[in-house]
This record gives structure tokens, sequence and C-alpha cells, in this order.
């Protein structure tokens, strides 16, 4: 692991986390966790593949399907239905409940908890949210300063 590396050091803390409840953490699964943590945009899974494959890391892309489904199920990453690509979880591992600003000129994704009062919203009508991710799309302070 490179000295001072923040992704190298999310990917371990997340493995950590893995290993203590027990689930196993293969190669390819470290792999792709690190992967995602590298990257500074969501990937889509085959762009991810690509990376694997280029770095003789992954055979086919059914495996790196099963490992993402893997690290969303685990709370290590996150899948962006709006951009139909992944993102590893920069906060500690939790249940996924997140709110993502994506910037449509650059790509970068901030996450954040999602609103209380967005929780609550979803908790109407004794209705059980089991995954609230919301996901809004706009510009960043840079993107929106390049613009003017």
């Amino acid at each position: 692991m490179p000295e001072n590396c923040n992704a190298c050091e999310r990917s371990e803390t997340a493995s950590e986390a893995l290993s203590e409840r027990g689930a196993r953490l293969t190669d390819l699964r470290r792999d792709v966790l690190q992967t995602l943590h590298h990257s500074p945009k969501p990937v889509g899974a085959y762009e991810l593949f690509d990376q694997l494959k280029e770095a003789g890391k992954a055979s086919a892309p059914p495996a790196v399907y099963r490992v993402l489904d893997f690290l969303v199920e685990q709370g290590l990453a996150h899948k962006l239905q709006s951009l139909s690509a992944y993102t590893a979880c920069k906060s500690t591992p939790h249940a996924h409940e997140a709110f993502f600003r994506i910037c449509r000129e650059c790509g970068q994704v901030t996450e954040t908890a999602v609103p209380a009062s967005l929780k609550d919203v979803a908790a109407q009508d004794e209705f059980i949210a089991e995954h609230l991710v919301v996901e809004a799309l706009g510009l960043c302070r840079e993107c929106q300063e390049s613009t003017l």
C-alpha cells in the first residue's frame, strides 16, 4: 500500500469491516474495492472489468458483477442508477441511505447522509424503506464558476 494513500486506507478499513463481519474478501473482491476507491469518478461495470482485465486481475464480466453486488450488499459500494455506475462508499460501511450530488459536467460525485426529513417522508403511512438512495444531477461549484 503506498504511503499516505487515502484510497488505500479506505480500502483497508473496508476490508477490515468485512473481516469483522465474517465475510470473505477474495482477491477479486479486494481488487474491485481498491479500484473503486482509487477511481475519482463512478465506474461502469464493463469499464471496471476492462481495467481489471488489463491488470490481469479479472477474467469474466459476470464475476465482476457478482463482486459489485456483494460490495453493494455489504455497504462498501453504491450503484448510481442514473449513471449505471458504481462508486466506493466514502463513509464507513452503512445501510445504503445516501444522498449523492452528481455533477453532469465533470462527473464528480459527493456522498452525504440522507436528510432526516427525507427519511421521515419515506416512513409515511407505515412504509418501511429498506433501501434509500437519492441522486441529484446538476453542476458542482467549480463547474458553475467555469461556465460564467
